[in-house]
Order: structure tokens, then C-alpha cells, then sequence
């Protein structure tokens, strides 16, 4: 395989264009003839010879370039199939980005407060309903009281671990601040488009409609969009700058360390000098970022008694079982072998399965004399 040209659109922007003879390419095909799944299409058998020639032939090329150029790829390449002749060959592009000339300004001295969730009386109920129902019906109400207060204490520890790890991740967000520089424009908006995905799946996972959460956020469409954009460019110069800390902090691993994460790696893998290059990426980011862990601050999360106390999931709801009228009092019994959840909103209401009980016991409409009553559909 031969290197024909090597270019850059702009700075991080890499292009390569290469090309492989016929006897590559017919070694290709005849390896996958030899395949137990072989494809009987020609045109098929032609794409995977291809494919399977690039992923065995493009790694010394690409460890070439990485040498000469001093280039530090951050992606894997895409590859483009420009011609090809089982007679002559193939000729193919690939195209990466690699760490453009960035400036990195502090990496240390970042302050983050570990800010855990409140507790929700919801949320407090359902975890002992899950997990402690026969220890709840079978207390008095002193077991209950130091029950719930030892359920929320382990709740508020679980959320307390989960804030400190949003913090670490908060800390490489405030890193990406201090890097300077302009970004290959692709890059930037490759990574914009997965961000947006990302945020797409986790409105689906959590049934919220878009244009709820821009009504809650008090946002336009534009203005989404402007700070989706914004904070996905930051994440993209954190990750950046966690090379540039790993280059000036000299935490890249050693040969052999990468040699022995290589053997155990369960990643997907493409070709040798590619899959060298992630996992000593990886390695030095995991490194850079304990580094900036350990020269920031997390400011420690409150431990007081009120920190963990459980608040109420809405402030229209009771502040005590004592305060509840008849319509919203909660029936623990139903609760616990009910899978219904009764909700507050603004309508006393409960949405449980018990509305249609309570719904017979309003008073019937009267019934106007200037029509006749309408006849049920339903057999008598």
C-alpha cells in the first residue's frame, strides 16, 4: 500500500489519499473466498476485499504519518473508496482530525461544590416499599421514623457519591475553558451532532416532549441550540485539554503498559496503530484527569440532619400525614401492592387506581328536562 498525498484542509483537519496494487487487492478477494461466510455478489466480495485490504494495509501507513508529521490523531479515520479495478487496484481517501496548536492557560486550582439531589418523600417511600415493605408493616411507628431516617441516609450517600463524580466531570468542563485556540470547523460540529443525540435519547428515556422542556427552561429553539453548541465546544477542549496536561505533566504510558492493556482490551478494534494510539490516549486522559482532581477542590456536600431530611415532591402537597384531608390522605396497604403512584399536582386529586371509586362518590349531575336522557351504550 502506497502513500500518494497527505494535506490538511486546515489545522487538525487531516486528508490522506492512498492507494493498493492488484496483488493486494487479489490477496483480499481470495482471503474472503476462503471465508466460511463468503458472499457470492461480485460486486460484494469486491467491497469486502477492499475493506479487509485497508484494515490489514492502512496501519503501517497511518503509524507513518503519526511519525513524521508529529501528528496526535483524536479520531478514528474515515475512509472513502475513490476507484477500483480488480485489475489495477484501488485507490482510496481517509480523513481525521488530530490536536491542532491549542494554548492551555491554569489546570490546576478549580473549585466544584459536590451538590447531591434533594430527597423526595416519593422517592423515600418507593425505596422502602421496594426493599423494606415486610420490615415497614411489621414496625411500630418509632420503627418507621428510624426506618426512613436510615433509608434516606443511604439514599443521601448513593446521590452524594453520584454529585462528587458530576463534580469531577464539572472540573474538566472548567478546563476546557482554559483552552485556547481555534478547532477544525468538522470536528467541532461532529461533536455538536452527537451531543444533540445524546440529549434526544435521554428525552425519549425520560417521556418528555421538546417543547415541554423548552417551555420549562423558558427557551427559543435558537437559543438551544446556541448554548447545546457552546457546551459541547467546552467538552471538546476538555478532552483536548486533557492531552495537553498529560503532555506537560509527561503521564503517557510506557510501551509496555499500552502492550498490556492491548491484551485485555474488549473495545472494538479497527486496525494495530489506531488501536495503539486510543488506548494510550485513554490511558494519559485517565491519568491528566486524576491529576486535575488532585490539585482542585470539591467542596464537600452539606451533612447536616437537614440535608437529608426528605422534602416534599410538590408544595402543594401536605406537610404531614396529621394535615391531610380524606381525599389526599396516602393508604400505606395500597401503596405497597398497589403499582400505582399517586402524584401531587395542583388537583387534590390522586391519579390512582382508587379514582373511579372516588368518582362515584361525587353527587350525579342533574339531568336536564329540555332533552331526553341519552341511553347507554353498554348492555344491561
Amino acid at each position: 500500500m502506497k502513500l500518494e498525498h497527505f494535506g490538511m484542509a486546515e489545522p487538525g483537519d487531516c486528508r490522506v489519499v492512498f492507494s493498493a496494487s492488484a496483488a493486494e487487492l487479489e490477496a483480499a478477494v481470495q482471503a474472503e473466498q476462503a471465508a466460511p461466510d463468503a458472499p457470492a455478489d461480485e460486486e460484494e466480495l469486491l467491497t469486502n476485499a477492499v475493506n479487509r485490504a485497508i484494515l490489514e494495509g492502512f496501519s503501517p501507513l497511518f503509524a507513518q504519518l503519526m511519525e513524521e508529521h508529529h501528528l496526535t490523531p483524536v479520531t478514528d479515520p474515515d475512509f472513502e473508496l475513490l476507484a477500483v479495478n480488480r485489475a489495477e487496484g484501488f485507490r482510496a481517501g481517509a480523513e481525521f482530525f488530530c490536536l491542532p496548536p491549542l494554548e492551555l492557560g491554569r489546570y490546576t486550582g478549580f473549585v466544584q461544590p459536590i451538590q447531591p439531589r434533594p430527597i423526595r418523600k416519593l422517592t423515600l417511600e418507593l425505596e422502602i416499599n421496594r426493599h423494606h415493605g415486610d420490615e415497614d408493616r411489621a414496625a411500630d411507628e418509632a420503627g418507621k421514623l428510624a426506618l426512613r431516617r436510615r433509608v434516606a441516609q443511604e439514599i443521601y450517600k448513593t446521590r452524594c457519591a453520584q454529585a462528587e463524580t458530576l463534580a469531577e466531570r464539572e472540573l474538566i468542563y472548567q478546563l476546557g475553558g482554559e483552552v485556547k485556540g481555534t478547532l477544525p470547523k468538522q470536528l467541532v460540529a461532529g461533536n455538536y451532532f452527537a451531543e444533540q443525540r445524546e440529549f434526544n435519547l435521554r428525552l425519549q428515556a425520560n417521556n418528555v416532549n421538546f417543547d415541554q422542556y423548552l417551555k420549562v427552561r423558558n427557551q427559543t429553539v435558537e437559543q438551544f441550540r446556541a448554548e447545546l453548541h457552546a457546551g459541547a465546544e467546552q467538552k471538546l477542549r476538555g478532552r483536548l485539554g486533557l492531552l495537553l496536561v498529560a503532555e506537560k505533566e509527561q503521564l503517557w504510558p510506557t510501551e509496555a503498559e499500552v502492550d498490556a492493556a492491548l491484551a485485555g482490551w474488549k473495545g472494538e478494534r479497527t486496525f494495530p496503530s489506531n488501536d495503539r494510539r486510543k488506548l494510550r490516549q485513554g490511558i494519559a486522559s485517565q491519568r491528566a484527569a486524576a491529576f486535575v482532581r488532585a490539585h482542585s477542590t470539591l467542596t464537600p456536600p452539606p451533612r447536616s440532619r437537614r440535608s437529608s431530611r426528605p422534602q416534599s415532591d410538590c408544595s402543594s402537597a401536605p406537610s404531614g400525614p396529621n394535615k391531610q384531608t380524606d381525599k389526599q390522605k396516602w393508604d400505606a396497604r395500597s401503596l405497597r401492592t398497589s403499582h400505582f403512584v399517586c402524584v401531587w399536582l395542583r388537583s387534590p386529586r390522586p391519579r390512582t387506581g382508587c379514582c373511579r371509586a372516588w368518582r362515584r362518590s361525587r353527587p350525579a349531575p342533574a339531568v336536564r328536562r329540555d332533552r331526553p336522557a341519552r341511553r347507554c351504550g353498554r348492555p344491561s
